[in-house]
Protein backbone atom coordinates (compact mmCIF):
# COMPACT_ATOMS: atom_id res chain seq x y z
CA UNK A 1 0.00 0.00 0.00
CA UNK A 2 1.10 3.72 -0.46
CA UNK A 3 2.36 5.94 1.99
CA UNK A 4 -0.42 6.93 4.40
CA UNK A 5 -2.62 4.30 3.23
CA UNK A 6 -4.65 1.84 5.23
CA UNK A 7 -6.61 -1.56 5.26
CA UNK A 8 -10.18 -0.74 6.27
CA UNK A 9 -11.26 -4.75 6.78
CA UNK A 10 -14.54 -5.37 5.83
CA UNK A 11 -16.78 -8.08 7.31
CA UNK A 12 -19.53 -9.49 5.80
CA UNK A 13 -22.15 -11.87 7.38
CA UNK A 14 -25.15 -14.10 6.40
CA UNK A 15 -27.97 -15.88 8.08
CA UNK A 16 -30.73 -17.84 6.38
CA UNK A 17 -33.93 -16.00 7.36
CA UNK A 18 -37.37 -17.13 6.97
CA UNK A 19 -39.72 -14.35 5.46
CA UNK A 20 -43.28 -15.74 6.41
CA UNK A 21 -44.26 -12.48 7.37
CA UNK A 22 -44.30 -11.01 3.95
CA UNK A 23 -44.79 -14.03 1.14
CA UNK A 24 -45.67 -17.30 3.27
CA UNK A 25 -43.20 -20.16 3.27
CA UNK A 26 -40.19 -18.10 1.56
CA UNK A 27 -36.60 -17.89 2.81
CA UNK A 28 -33.71 -14.97 2.24
CA UNK A 29 -30.56 -14.56 2.78
CA UNK A 30 -29.65 -10.96 4.15
CA UNK A 31 -26.53 -9.91 3.63
CA UNK A 32 -24.55 -7.79 6.50
CA UNK A 33 -21.60 -5.18 5.99
CA UNK A 34 -19.34 -3.85 8.74
CA UNK A 35 -15.74 -2.89 9.40
CA UNK A 36 -13.62 -4.94 11.63
CA UNK A 37 -11.78 -1.73 12.66
CA UNK A 38 -14.40 -0.87 15.08
CA UNK A 39 -14.84 -1.95 18.25
CA UNK A 40 -16.79 -5.26 18.68
CA UNK A 41 -19.41 -3.58 21.28
CA UNK A 42 -20.42 -1.44 18.54
CA UNK A 43 -20.68 -3.67 15.97
CA UNK A 44 -22.79 -6.05 17.84
CA UNK A 45 -25.90 -3.05 18.48
CA UNK A 46 -28.12 -2.39 15.60
CA UNK A 47 -28.73 0.83 17.63
CA UNK A 48 -24.86 1.86 17.00
CA UNK A 49 -25.76 1.27 12.93
CA UNK A 50 -22.57 0.01 12.45
CA UNK A 51 -23.97 -2.81 10.38
CA UNK A 52 -25.95 -2.13 7.23
CA UNK A 53 -28.19 -4.73 5.24
CA UNK A 54 -26.69 -4.08 1.93
CA UNK A 55 -28.63 -7.43 -0.17
CA UNK A 56 -31.42 -10.06 0.56
CA UNK A 57 -30.42 -13.00 -1.72
CA UNK A 58 -33.11 -14.95 -3.14
CA UNK A 59 -33.18 -18.89 -1.51
CA UNK A 60 -35.03 -20.11 -5.04
CA UNK A 61 -35.81 -24.00 -5.11
CA UNK A 62 -37.47 -24.21 -8.07
CA UNK A 63 -33.96 -24.75 -10.29
CA UNK A 64 -35.06 -27.62 -12.32
CA UNK A 65 -37.76 -30.67 -12.20
CA UNK A 66 -35.75 -32.55 -14.17
CA UNK A 67 -32.26 -32.16 -12.27
CA UNK A 68 -31.11 -34.47 -10.15
CA UNK A 69 -30.50 -33.47 -6.44
CA UNK A 70 -26.89 -33.40 -6.91
CA UNK A 71 -27.44 -30.95 -9.97
CA UNK A 72 -30.15 -28.95 -8.05
CA UNK A 73 -27.65 -28.42 -5.14
CA UNK A 74 -25.32 -27.35 -7.32
CA UNK A 75 -27.11 -25.42 -9.25
CA UNK A 76 -28.31 -23.17 -6.33
CA UNK A 77 -24.84 -22.76 -4.82
CA UNK A 78 -23.89 -21.48 -8.08
CA UNK A 79 -26.63 -19.19 -7.89
CA UNK A 80 -25.51 -17.82 -4.49
CA UNK A 81 -22.09 -17.43 -6.04
CA UNK A 82 -22.55 -15.34 -8.81
CA UNK A 83 -24.88 -13.22 -6.59
CA UNK A 84 -22.44 -12.42 -3.94
CA UNK A 85 -20.34 -11.84 -6.80
CA UNK A 86 -22.17 -8.83 -7.92
CA UNK A 87 -23.19 -8.05 -4.44
CA UNK A 88 -19.21 -7.64 -3.69
CA UNK A 89 -18.44 -6.78 -7.07
CA UNK A 90 -17.94 -2.89 -5.96
CA UNK A 91 -15.22 -3.51 -3.61
CA UNK A 92 -13.00 -4.83 -5.95
CA UNK A 93 -11.74 -1.41 -7.34
CA UNK A 94 -11.64 0.68 -3.79
CA UNK A 95 -9.40 -2.41 -2.28
CA UNK A 96 -6.91 -1.98 -5.11
CA UNK A 97 -6.98 1.50 -5.35
CA UNK A 98 -7.96 2.61 -2.29
CA UNK A 99 -10.36 5.74 -2.17
CA UNK A 100 -10.49 8.38 0.07
CA UNK A 101 -13.05 9.25 3.16
CA UNK A 102 -13.82 11.59 5.52
CA UNK A 103 -12.70 10.33 9.41
CA UNK A 104 -14.83 11.09 12.08
CA UNK A 105 -12.10 13.54 13.41
CA UNK A 106 -12.95 15.87 10.03
CA UNK A 107 -9.62 14.40 7.99
CA UNK A 108 -9.42 12.88 4.97
CA UNK A 109 -7.64 9.43 4.52
CA UNK A 110 -7.22 6.60 2.27
CA UNK A 111 -8.45 3.73 2.77
CA UNK A 112 -8.37 0.27 1.31
CA UNK A 113 -11.91 -1.81 1.86
CA UNK A 114 -10.66 -6.07 2.17
CA UNK A 115 -12.76 -8.34 2.89
CA UNK A 116 -11.22 -9.89 5.76
CA UNK A 117 -14.32 -11.89 7.35
CA UNK A 118 -17.29 -13.47 6.56
CA UNK A 119 -19.82 -14.61 9.33
CA UNK A 120 -22.12 -17.50 9.07
CA UNK A 121 -23.35 -20.14 10.62
CA UNK A 122 -22.40 -23.98 9.19
CA UNK A 123 -25.06 -24.21 6.84
CA UNK A 124 -24.02 -21.52 5.11
CA UNK A 125 -20.19 -22.32 5.50
CA UNK A 126 -20.53 -25.07 3.76
CA UNK A 127 -22.61 -23.07 1.23
CA UNK A 128 -19.88 -20.43 0.75
CA UNK A 129 -16.99 -22.70 0.91
CA UNK A 130 -18.46 -25.36 -1.38
CA UNK A 131 -18.30 -27.92 1.12
CA UNK A 132 -20.43 -31.33 1.49
CA UNK A 133 -22.79 -30.97 4.40
CA UNK A 134 -21.54 -32.80 7.14
CA UNK A 135 -17.71 -32.15 6.52
CA UNK A 136 -15.88 -29.43 7.57
CA UNK A 137 -15.73 -26.26 5.47
CA UNK A 138 -12.73 -24.99 7.37
CA UNK A 139 -9.87 -28.01 6.58
CA UNK A 140 -9.44 -31.20 5.16
CA UNK A 141 -11.41 -33.36 8.28
CA UNK A 142 -12.78 -36.43 6.54
CA UNK A 143 -16.46 -37.01 7.25
CA UNK A 144 -16.12 -40.30 9.09
CA UNK A 145 -13.75 -37.66 11.38
CA UNK A 146 -16.66 -35.33 11.98
CA UNK A 147 -18.57 -35.54 15.45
Amino acid sequence: LPEGACVAPVIIATDKTQLTQFSGNKFAYPVYLTLENLPRSMRRKPSKHACILIAYLSVSKNVGDNLSKKQKSAHIQQLFHDSMCIVLEPLIEPGKCGMEVTGGDGRVRRIHPILACYVADYPEQCLVTCAKYGTCPKCNASEDTMG
